[in-house]
């Protein structure tokens, strides 16, 4: 049956085929940068929600788009686009910093990589960023409220 498949459609673009009929994404197209993956799927998802319901983060952004820049899914989104950043740069580093707080600790993640790649996966209030903010010490609710959410259960 196998055999059969493959003279029909060729061995060379049979998974490019069964991808495009399931419109995921097209093989050979390079995937766009992505934040590192150590966050899982239910987390990340607590996450999304948190930061659309407390507007770090513009409303229509999409969750396979969230959950494809932090690093959750491997496929890219056909139509994706980075997630529009509501508040400060440094609130972004701030909530970047505490999301990957368990790979940073342990040593296995570099403050520098979230650095390089967050450009890639986030506009600061519809503009394209050049650098993530520098570490600076800011005060204000939104900081608390992202700690808070972060703070271990």
């Amino acid at each position: 049956m196998l055999g059969d498949i493959l003279n029909r459609v060729g061995m060379d673009g049979i998974g490019q085929v069964v991808l495009e009929q399931n419109n995921t994404f097209n093989v050979g197209k390079e995937q766009p940068i992505q934040m590192p993956p150590y966050l899982g799927r239910e987390r990340t998802v607590e996450i999304y929600n948190f930061l659309i319901e407390n507007n770090y983060i513009d409303a229509q952004t999409q969750a396979d788009d969230f959950l494809y820049l932090m690093g959750v899914t491997a496929t890219a989104p056909l139509k994706l686009k980075p997630v529009n950043w509501l508040t400060t740069v440094q609130q972004l580093r701030t909530m970047l910093e505490l999301a990957f707080d368990e790979p940073i600790k342990r040593g296995s993640l570099k403050k520098a990589e979230i650095e390089r790649r967050a450009p890639f996966c986030f506009m600061n209030k519809g503009k394209k960023m050049k650098d993530l903010a520098k570490p600076t010490t800011e005060y204000s609710a939104e900081i608390d409220k992202l700690t808070h959410f972060f703070r271990p259960k």
